[in-house]
């Protein structure tokens, strides 16, 4: 008798047990429903919100009033954005170099007015130490790199063969700009001669890596606005 109620509560137990597994396995299912509804609803919402932004930039762009969406062609703006700013890290850096050098905050002949026009022409002129040795095997000008990225995007040879002419005489400039600055005696109108030797040496080189874009008429004008340090 006591063996045929331990038999009797196994049973019941494993009854339960499956009772147990069978909820659990309802409740599951029911959350994995709900979730992939959730999921469906939301990827259903997704795809509902961008056919509609596709909509209005189709009827945006076949509309010919003032609010229609602009033509423009965002990788040449990107690109042209990131070869400009080197070139306008320059002109800032030249700019408040000169001016520390006037207020007699930066001292002619110092290793700091070295160091501060090796880093506004970003390595082209002396190397720093840490690219000495890689800058005897390659060219570590930041001018160079600007000028390689832009020499395939013309569209004759003489465009081309300016905007080479316009880095070396940049580069040529930050070096006579960096003999000045080294000469303890340089005269005021030496290093203003010099300064400003440079400056329209990478606002006429920028003209080049701007000209490499062949905007049109409006776009280039936002892309000066956008770089009046550069083009004024």
């Amino acid at each position: 008798m006591k063996k045929t109620m331990r038999t009797r509560s196994r049973s019941d137990d494993d009854d339960d047990d499956d009772g147990r597994k069978e909820e659990e396995e309802e409740e599951t299912f029911s959350f994995n429903n709900n979730t992939n509804g959730r999921r469906r609803r939301r990827r259903e919402l997704l795809a509902s919100s961008f056919a509609g932004f596709i909509s209005v930039l189709s009827l945006s762009s076949a509309s010919s009033s003032s609010y229609a969406f602009p033509d423009v062609d965002f990788t040449k703006q990107s690109q042209s954005t990131f070869l400009l700013g080197p070139l306008k890290v320059t002109s800032l850096r030249l700019r408040t170099l000169r001016e520390d050098i006037a207020r007699g905050d930066v001292k002619l002949g110092s290793e700091e007015a070295t160091a501060r026009l090796r880093n506004a022409t970003l390595d082209c002129t002396s190397a720093r130490p840490a690219l000495e040795a890689y800058a005897n095997v390659r060219d570590v000008c930041t001018l160079s790199i600007v000028s390689k990225s832009v020499s395939k995007k013309y569209s004759d040879d003489a465009a081309r063969r300016r905007a080479a002419e316009r880095k070396e005489a940049t580069v040529q400039a930050y070096a006579a700009l960096e003999a000045v600055l080294k000469d303890a005696n340089a005269s005021e109108e030496q290093i203003n001669a010099a300064f400003d030797s440079v400056g329209a040496c990478v606002r006429e080189f920028a003209e080049s890596v701007l000209e490499a874009f062949a905007f049109e008429d409006a776009a280039e004008a936002a892309k000066r606005e956008e770089f009046p340090e550069l083009f004024r």
